[in-house]
């Protein structure tokens, strides 16, 4: 009986340090995937937004949906938002400044409808 004691002891000891390890790396796999959700993001925010600058030049008018920028084929689609899993991006609609003098109204910025702020 006494050999069995200690080898319990010893059977949790191990058991405890590994689970200490599984959620040590549970912790770094799951930050690690939202930098690449995030930095996915960056990038389909910038292409959207240049996408936007450039139909507001070619055609003198600021587009007035997102699907107006796949209609121009100035996107293939509309990207999925890597955070939401979803198509649901917050255009921003304000007066764009065409050239000295005239103006319109329309898509200006894009925006990503999760609860990330500073996006």
């Amino acid at each position: 009986m006494k050999r069995s004691v200690p080898l319990v002891l010893k059977f949790l000891l191990v058991l405890s340090v590994a689970l200490a390890c599984l959620t040590a790396s549970n912790n770094v796999c799951h930050r690690s995937v939202r930098r690449m959700r995030e930095a996915a993001l960056s990038q389909d925010l910038w292409v959207m937004r240049e996408c936007i600058d450039n139909f507001t030049k070619d055609r003198e008018q600021p587009p007035q949906s997102l699907q107006d920028l796949v209609d121009g084929e100035y996107l293939p689609e509309i990207p999925t938002d890597p955070l939401t899993g979803r198509k649901d991006w917050i255009p921003h609609f304000g007066t764009v400044i065409l050239d000295e003098g005239r103006t319109t109204f329309g898509i200006d910025n894009i925006h990503s409808s999760s609860e990330h702020n500073g996006w």
